[in-house]
């Protein structure tokens, strides 16, 4: 039976054989090494940790909490300042995120402009500003927050909320870990644990101080020779026969783009 959209289907614990196959079983390779970081389930966590925080996967993508922001509901009081753990569920980190989108009601989008007064709900996307481009918006009181930017553990949002709004923020998750690492599930779908394997291998292989193996696997993890031509849009990706594809991309395959044109100073 298929596996259910966006779940996990191995846990690190099977994927360590694949990954000792990648480094010629060498018995060396071993979940008993005294030193837990010379142990293949550190390299298949720590190839886990950088994947999962460049790439977009459906298996860690949420869609975070609907939040009130307006007057005094901010970090001590503010009406512009909120800490991201605040558009979080209890626990998460975040990697990556799409835009905050904002809600507004058809009185509220109607005294801005963007649509006739009806009483129907309406939602948008923010857009992101450089913290220093955000500067001029953040003290401007009783305005909508078209504009956020992220600064340490905060979000500021500008023009000052001059009234309540409910925001949501879709985000991926920090790859989580058991404490008893093998038993982690990967969450990646099934057509990237080859990746996953070889880049856990390489990072072994350096550990091994084979440094002609990882070399060979780095080139391997790359085999797509598109990788090596600029202006391609599998630039510098992994994939053994053809760049990898990110299940967004599938999703629209077949659809039309739609850009839009903008500018900012910063």
């Amino acid at each position: 039976m298929n596996p259910a959209p966006a779940t996990a289907t191995l846990t690190i614990n099977g994927l360590i054989n694949k990954v000792k196959s990648d480094l010629q079983n060498r018995s060396d390779v071993s979940e008993t090494a005294a030193n837990p970081e010379m142990r293949p389930s550190a390299w298949i966590r720590d190839a886990l940790r950088e994947l999962t925080a460049n790439y977009p996967f459906t298996e860690l993508q949420k869609p975070g909490p609907l939040v009130t922001i307006g007057p005094g509901l901010g970090w001590q009081n503010s009406a512009y300042m909120y800490p991201v753990s605040m558009f979080l569920a209890p626990g998460d980190d975040v990697t990556l995120q799409e835009d905050p989108v904002i809600f507004l009601n058809g009185t509220q989008a109607a005294q801005v402009g963007l649509v006739a007064n009806t009483s129907n709900v309406v939602g948008y996307s923010m857009d992101y500003l450089t913290p220093k481009a955000i500067q001029p918006l953040l003290f401007i009181p009783g305005g909508v927050p078209f504009k956020y930017t992220r600064y340490g553990n905060m979000f500021w949002f500008g023009s000052q909320p001059g009234q309540p709004y409910n925001v949501y923020l879709p985000y991926q998750v920090r790859h989580p870990f058991n404490p008893d690492l093998v038993s982690t599930p990967i969450k990646l779908p099934d057509d990237w644990l080859d990746i996953l394997s070889l880049a856990a291998a390489e990072r072994g292989a350096l550990k091994l101080r084979w440094n002609d193996q990882a070399l060979m696997i780095h080139t391997t993890l790359y085999g797509d020779p598109k990788s090596a031509i600029p202006g391609t849009a599998e630039l510098a990706r992994p994939g053994l026969i053809a760049a990898k594809i990110f299940q967004p991309e599938r999703d629209r395959r077949s659809s039309p783009v739609q850009i839009l044109p903008g500018a900012q100073r910063y």
